[in-house]
């Protein structure tokens, strides 16, 4: 804090120039520096090396000397020297040492003129912006031929780019002229032809690449707005002076990385760009405009003179035919279009804003120039004006109005010529795209022009065929949009819509099916079509059975899309025909998806009726419960959840209907009598059985009948049900019991439970859990144990049993106390006469011991027959320990050496296929128990414990050795069966690692040891 007040105090004072020394001292210091440390540092860099002397063929290895290495970089420090030295230092040194770094870029070893790039970067970076033009005039005069001009492409290209971070607008401009000239000469003189000789570009590392494209981006990044003709103007001399493909191929590179370039240009406005935009595609720039003298067209010839030839016939053509005359504007169109991109990705990028009047003022004129070029004989830029018009008819321009009608029937004759069938491909193909997509945002969004009826039959004939096309649909289906969104009525619109329906169900794309749907639902909203809607519904719904599951699919999807965009009428009036259908393929579908699908479609077909009419579709659903077909109870079970989860609380006024239907479904004795049936009749039962169960949860979850005394009569008969289904055959059935009890469990506290158990003796209305509370107890409690012992065990079943297991541990420790108070109590009244006091029958009660001792049991079953499972391992463990934290420290101790050995066993496992996240488990719950009754407790008693293992383990072997004395034939047998299992563990490994040999069958297929 005490720095903080200083550095305030410091800042508070005004600035004071410390002297470190005399004038006279500096000066001297100065005049030491120049005229004695400079010269050595510059005879050290300029010192001639071994290599300078040598021919090339008789250098004496191709790597450079480390003297050569090591004194470049001193040409940095004098740079940063000089930087610090008074003003004029820097001006008087800098040329030298920047020419003698040059020096070394024309050394023929990759080392040398590798740190000598990185010197100049360096040196360039420190120097700054200001200095660049004089380090390319230094680069210019160094590097003048051969290899060297690739050097200094390559050099220049990463000044450059390292310098870009600290260029500004305008700071290239003084360079223009020569960093032009040096990239022209990479691209298109004696420089490029080098690049392909396959001889050149293995040996220099700089000429492998071109780095005269990114170079023109950054230039065309700072260029200011006073150089952009000078920027584009070299290009234009190149195009108009060439032939070759190859090399206008070139230009139309460069001009693109120029567009990059300027649009990151932050230096430039819109306006100007717009203004330097339109000069390049009208063809009126001056700077761009080729010379009056060329202009001038030949003067006619004065029918006074005698004419050069008066021969009727024309001289005979030469050998090879006449060359065609060679025009200077072949190659013009990669300019014009290089101006129509630029203006395409302005507007793209949003930098030119509908809101902004100035813009909008400039824009306009491009109109009519993109009107001229869309008819342009050059596809590329027929394609790039309707791109630009896709942004521009979205404008509010005034001259729109005058060129609409012009447009619309120039995109027409487009689409006669480009989009005929085979006539679309490469260049051609974009075109057609683009044009279609322009024709969309004129019909969509211009709203002033509607396009005629024969003009609009021609759209929708192209739309009917492209549909169809993979290339062109996405087009299409936009175009299709746009037409409906305008309302345009056709005769031949209904006959397309009914294509469209067809195709969102067979389509194999479901991006195509999507779109369908969209087009559909569009035109179903849209237009007046409320007394043919019946026959589109009956279509969707006649597809709920198609062979394939992609159409099933997306038949529910376009009813859900349906359900939540019809009116509320239309919902109601056609709930009951789209009801049943899609209630039956829940049932019926053999996809599981499709039936989820189903069951979403349904709950939001339930959620958009009104209560009257979904109360009609619930009378069909109990007639379907009261049927005898098992597959109608099911179906009318699933259809009751959707109502459930759909009316959440207010379903409670069906509850008088419902409950007597469960309970009747549920009983024991209705599926204990299969055992003789076919499999698939007791397969049907037994999902029967899970759907009501999973029915009478979810009414559990929203009703709160859990604590209802009103469904008290109702609801014990079905916990019972329940309660016998807890150890049913079937997985999920054992599952959704699980579920139900831990529902129950969880609306009664176990303290409350037993006050409110002794309280309610006398009323005859008690709960389930109310009566007979201890022999329920011991019954859910064996149970559940069941449940874990069982074979069918899945993790979800045994989370869920190791949950009510814990509630049924909390209920049973408050019974131990309560039994243990009532001993005390009852001895206390007998004064110690223990032939009177009553004995409690402990094969009718339940106490935690025994309930700790059978989960123990489970987990050590596990570890010796199955060591690779381990999930009842893991839920024992759980469950003891949030038993150990329910217990607490008072009682926890009396319980825990019944509870260390099967953690201290997995906690302990050393074998090689234990499981480390058991084991971590496991020392989890010991860490836990240990915190809980404090260490010398813990300690004490896990002392015991291992020495009991130890003893069984003692007496075990001892055992063992008694009997290989007393019945030898027995331990020999065991020994043998012991030695056959090792050696068929043997085998089977052998069979594992190299599964192409072959192993010899047993010779004793029945030898057998018992």
């Amino acid at each position: 804090m005490e720095g903080d007040e200083d550095v305030k105090a410091l800042e508070d004072k005004p600035l004071q120039i410390v002297k470190m020394c005399s004038v006279g001292l500096a000066s001297r210091i100065h005049r030491t520096i120049l005229r004695n440390i400079l010269p050595r540092l510059h005879k050290s860099i300029t010192k001639e090396a071994k290599s300078d002397t040598q021919h090339k063929k008789a250098a004496a290895s191709k790597y450079a000397e480390d003297e050569e290495i090591l004194s470049v970089p001193i040409a940095l420090a004098m740079v940063k020297l000089v930087q610090n030295l008074p003003k004029g230092a820097l001006e008087n040194n800098i040329q030298s040492i920047l020419l003698k770094v040059c020096q070394f870029l024309k050394s023929r070893s990759k080392d040398i003129r590798h740190i000598a790039r990185d010197t100049l970067i360096k040196i360039s970076v420190s120097l700054g912006p200001k200095y660049f033009h004089c380090i390319m005039k230094e680069m210019k005069s160094s590097l003048l031929k051969g290899y060297q001009l690739h050097v200094l492409c390559y050099t220049i290209h990463a000044v450059l780019k390292n310098l870009s971070p600290v260029l500004t607008v305008g700071d290239l401009d003084w360079s223009i002229s020569p960093l032009i000239q040096t990239f022209n000469e990479e691209l298109f003189g004696n420089v490029a032809d080098e690049k392909e000789v396959a001889g050149i570009v293995g040996k220099l590392m700089e000429a492998k690449t071109s780095k005269s494209y990114d170079s023109y981006e950054i230039m065309a990044k700072f260029v200011s707005h006073h150089c952009l003709t000078q920027l584009v103007k070299t290009m234009k001399q190149i195009l108009e002076s060439t032939k070759s493909h190859k090399v206008a191929a070139k230009c139309q590179e460069v001009l693109k990385r120029i567009s990059f370039g300027l649009l990151e240009n932050q230096g430039l406005t819109e306006e100007a760009l717009l203004v330097f935009i339109h000069g390049l595609a009208s063809e009126t720039l001056p700077a761009l405009q080729p010379k009056q003298s060329e202009q001038m067209d030949e003067a006619a010839p004065d029918p006074r003179l005698q004419p050069k030839s008066t021969y009727l016939l024309k001289p005979e053509p030469p050998r090879g035919g006449v060359r065609p005359k060679a025009s200077g504007k072949s190659n013009l169109h990669i300019l014009i279009n290089f101006g129509l991109q630029t203006l395409y990705m302005l507007l793209k990028r949003s930098r030119l804003v509908s809101t902004n009047i100035t813009h909008l003022q400039m824009v306009d004129p491009f109109v009519g120039i993109l009107t001229q070029c869309i008819t342009s004989k050059y596809v590329k830029i027929s394609t790039t004006s309707f791109r630009c018009l896709c942004w521009v008819l979205k404008l509010p321009l005034p001259s729109l109005k005058d060129h609409t009608k012009t447009l619309t029937n120039k995109m027409f004759i487009v689409l006669k010529n480009y989009a005929a069938a085979g006539a679309a491909k490469a260049d051609n193909f974009d075109l057609v795209v683009a044009c279609f997509k322009a024709i969309t945002v004129m019909v969509r969004d211009v709203k002033d022009h509607t396009i005629d009826a024969g003009q609009l039959q021609v759209l929708l004939s192209y739309c009917e065929e492209d549909i169809h096309d993979y290339s062109r649909q996405a087009t299409a289906f936009t175009l299709l949009k746009a037409i409906l969104t305008r309302k345009l009525n056709s005769p031949e619109i209904v006959e397309i819509i009914n294509k469209v329906s067809k195709l969102s169900i067979t389509a194999d794309s479901s991006h195509v099916r999507l779109q369908s749907r969209q087009v559909v639902m569009q035109y179903l909203l849209d237009y007046p079509v409320r007394k043919k809607i019946k026959r589109h519904l009956d279509f969707f719904v006649s597809q709920l059975g198609y062979e394939f599951e992609t159409g099933r699919e997306s038949a529910l999807e376009m009813m859900a899309s349906m359900f939540s965009n019809f009116p509320q009428g239309m919902i109601d009036e056609y709930a009951g025909f789209f009801f049943v259908p899609m209630s039956a393929r829940l049932i019926n579908d053999e996809s599981v998806k499709c039936r989820k699908l189903t069951a979403l479609a349904i709950k939001s077909l339930l959620q958009k009726v009104d209560g009257n009419k979904r109360d009609e579709l619930f009378s069909i659903l109990l007639a379907w419960l009261h049927d005898s077909k098992v597959s109608h109870k099911r179906l009318g079970a699933q259809i009751a959840g959707l109502f459930v989860e759909v009316e959440s609380g207010k379903f409670e006024h069906h509850l008088a209907d419902i409950l007597p239907i469960i309970h009747q479904q549920i009983e024991p004795c209705l599926h204990n009598d299969l055992a003789n049936e076919e499999e698939s009749v007791e397969r049907e039962h037994d999902i029967l059985l899970f759907n009501m169960l999973t029915l009478l949860c979810k009414v559990m979850r929203e009703c709160q009948l859990t604590r209802n005394d009103q469904y008290i009569e109702l609801m014990n008969p079905i916990w019972e049900s329940i309660e016998q289904h807890i150890v049913h055959p079937h997985l999920w059935v054992r599952l959704v019991s699980s579920q139900l009890f831990g529902l129950l469990f969880s609306s009664w506290e176990p303290n409350k439970l037993l006050i409110q158990n002794s309280s309610r003796k006398t009323i005859v209305k008690q709960s389930y859990l109310e009566i007979n509370v201890h022999e329920k107890l011991k019954k859910l409690s064996a149970d559940f144990c069941e449940q874990i012992h069982s074979p069918l065990l899945s993790q979800e079943l045994g989370d869920q049993a190791i949950k009510n297991l814990v509630y049924l541990s909390k209920v049973i420790k408050l019974t131990d106390q309560e039994s243990q108070e009532l001993a005390r109590d009852t001895q206390t009244q007998c004064n110690g006469d223990l032939e009177h006091v009553p004995k409690i029958d402990k094969f009718k009660t339940i106490n935690l011991r025994w309930l700790i001792k059978r989960m123990c049991r489970e987990a050590a079953l596990e570890a010796s027959q199955n060591q690779n499972v381990t999930i009842k391992r893991s839920c024992v463990t759980k469950w003891l320990a949030a038993v150990a934290v329910d217990l607490g420290p008072n009682l926890l101790p009396q319980y825990l050496s019944c509870m260390l050995p099967p953690l201290l066993r997995t906690a302990n496992d050393i074998s090689p296929s234990a499981d480390e996240s058991l084991k971590l488990l496991a020392q989890e719950a010991l860490d836990l128990t240990k915190s809980i009754v404090g260490i010398e407790i813990f300690t004490e008693i896990y002392a015991i414990v291992h020495k009991n293992v130890s003893d069984k383990k003692e007496r075990k072997k001892r055992s063992k050795a008694m009997e290989a004395v007393s019945n030898p034939e027995i331990a020999a047998r065991k020994k043998m069966k012991k030695n056959l299992g090792k050696k068929e563990a043997k085998k089977r490994k052998v069979t594992e690692y190299r599964p192409s040999k072959k192993l010899k069958k047993k010779k004793y297929q029945d030898f057998v040891i018992v």
